[in-house]
């Protein structure tokens, strides 16, 4: 009898996991013909992008050096300029989770003050790259707000409530110690391989640059909250019963964007990577608990005729 059960115990085990996750996506981060750009004119984007010669260590959930690249405001006269980048086919309502890997790089010579981020109930159909909720954090803190929450593009201030930070700017103490100064990596400087090179700095303290980081956006559509964290830090909830409302039902897009008018003095270091992107379908628990229902009773009438 145990030896039958085995193979039934296995498969519940596994059923069960399955029931209580929920379907997950994973795009294909290498393949644009997956994608769907929107952008503004003067941007740039590449699937497959090999960000090692930038002396860019692998992605810390995955394997391999490519990913997304994009870039904005790459040419004079500058202007503001964001591009989101969506995978086809996905469109998420209730509860979900969105997971993905970012590194931003900037150039230290100048026009240095880029961002990057993400926006959930995205509609490419909209034509616009920042509609729905989303988060935007910048490279250098240059800005005087370097954490900012958007709601279809407006961006929401620190006095709606909606941040669980206690300051946009990166001055502030919290932020200071979560996120500590990177440096630049090495291999930006070698003038072997660059012409010219990116001048090595230690980023300030509470700026996301020259580092690896995890965002997890976890959405309830129904009760119009996204909540944003990098590392496991929460910035802030975008609430949707909080001032005007948004749509949090729809696509999910990755995005970097340049809010100002100036074009980096070189541009070929002024960038995200985006990587090992998961989009995760939560189950109600109503639903998880009747596939497990069912699971076990399967289980126990294999169990009888055994």
């Amino acid at each position: 009898m145990k030896a039958y059960l085995a193979p039934i115990t296995l498969s519940l085990c596994f059923a069960m996991a399955v029931a209580c996750h929920g379907q997950t996506y994973t795009p294909d981060m290498d393949n644009g013909a997956d994608w769907t750009i929107v952008a503004d004119e003067d941007t740039s984007f590449e699937f497959g992008f090999d960000y090692s010669k930038f002396g860019i260590p692998s992605s810390p959930n995955g394997d391999g050096t490519t990913g997304l690249w994009m870039a904005a405001n790459l040419v004079a006269p500058g202007a503001p300029q964001t591009l989101s980048a969506t995978p086809n086919g996905i469109s998420m309502s209730g509860k979900y989770e969105v997971k993905f890997d970012f590194w931003l790089n900037f150039n230290t010579s100048g026009g240095t003050t880029e961002a990057g981020g993400a926006f959930v109930g995205f509609d490419a159909a909209d034509g616009s790259p920042t509609s729905g909720a989303g988060f935007i954090g910048n490279t250098d803190g240059d800005s005087s707000r370097d954490y900012q929450l958007f709601k279809d593009g407006s961006e929401q201030f620190i006095e709606s409530g909606q941040y669980d930070i206690p300051s946009q700017d990166h001055t502030n103490a919290v932020l200071a110690a979560q996120f500590p100064g990177q440096t630049t990596p090495a291999e930006q400087n070698d003038g072997a391989v660059f012409s010219p090179t990116n001048v090595i700095v230690t980023a300030q303290d509470g700026t996301l640059a020259y580092a690896w980081h995890e965002m997890v956006v976890t959405v309830d559509s129904d009760a119009g909250t996204a909540n944003f964290a990098i590392d496991g830090f929460s910035i802030g909830t975008v609430d949707s019963n909080v001032g005007d409302a948004v749509d949090l039902a729809g696509g999910v897009a990755l995005t970097y964007r340049d809010p100002f008018g100036s074009v980096a003095s070189k541009p070929e270091f002024a960038f995200g990577i985006f990587d090992n992107l998961t989009i995760t379908q939560v189950p109600e628990p109503s639903s998880a608990l009747l596939a497990l229902l069912g699971l076990l009773g399967f289980a126990g009438i294999a169990r009888k005729r055994s």
